[in-house]
């Protein structure tokens, strides 16, 4: 296993802690046997992996299996994460503040662009911003949190809704698009289309759609289960911003969004 730097409680160090040979060691075989194959793994399977003994290995195993940390399958000889491993990771998942998560790469984004940066969630058929950081600009984007639009006419509604399986697409769309702007999308065809062109990219641009003058760049936040969750977005006045400015403003909000889903446990697959 490679080492990792850790930080708790302003101790900052790659050093193993003395003392805690057993359970670091205990650590790394729970993330072999869970990044393992079903059904399991064997005795002999974490001996190698651990560098103890036969008897000391069994001994730790039994002590993971009697916390609930694994399960042991008696007919099969193999071990596996025990009932313990999904409650503690049920009780980490439910405590995640995407807010929280997203705060450090929306100011980052600002930080980078000068432009507002926005998180956002589908609500029905509109976004819900659940986040900002504004920009420093005199001339900028206005927005506050709990501000409601309309899904298909954003930048972050359309990074959400690239993703949303066809057969609830219709769920999150109002039965008939009513245009915002003269360049709001309002063929549903066409934004089948537009989302189709998200999903290859990586990131919705909405350009001018939901207010003239304004463009925003979205990319979508995917959590633990694969789902995308949310979306951040960097948005500014054309004066500024131009919809052609994907190769900056789209990148960065793509990669950005890869690391909040990274903190977020989703599937690595996603974030390629």
């Amino acid at each position: 296993m490679s080492e990792r730097v850790i930080s708790s409680g302003g101790l900052t160090s790659s050093e193993r802690v003395t003392g805690t040979q057993s359970l670091e060691k205990a650590i790394d075989v729970l993330e072999f046997i869970a990044g393992a194959p079903r059904p399991g793994v064997t005795l002999a399977d974490c001996t190698g992996v651990l560098g103890f003994s036969k008897a000391t290995t069994q001994r730790m195993l039994l002590t993971l299996t009697r916390r609930n940390l694994l399960h042991f399958d008696e007919e099969l000889g193999v071990y596996s994460l025990g009932m313990l491993t999904a409650r503690l990771g049920s009780e980490y998942l439910g405590r995640i503040d995407y807010r929280r998560v997203a705060l450090p790469a929306l100011r980052a984004i600002v930080a980078e662009t000068g432009e507002t940066a926005h998180l956002g969630i589908l609500s029905g058929a509109d976004v819900v911003y659940i986040e900002l950081v504004d920009s420093p600009q005199p001339v900028r984007f206005f927005s506050k949190v709990g501000d409601s639009i309309p899904a298909y006419a954003t930048a972050i509604g359309k990074a959400i809704l690239a993703h949303v399986p066809e057969d609830r697409l219709r769920e999150h769309l109002p039965a008939q698009l009513v245009a915002r702007t003269v360049r709001t999308i309002t063929d549903p065809e066409r934004l089948r289309a537009d989302l189709a062109e998200v999903r290859e990219r990586g990131y919705a641009i909405d350009d001018s759609e939901n207010r003239e003058g304004i463009v925003g760049f979205a990319a979508p936040i995917f959590d633990h289960t694969g789902a995308a969750c949310a979306a951040l977005s960097v948005a500014g006045p054309t004066s500024r911003v131009s919809s052609e400015a994907g190769e900056r403003f789209g990148g960065l909000v793509a990669e950005s969004a890869r690391g909040v889903s990274r903190a977020l446990g989703a599937p690595e697959a996603l974030l390629v």
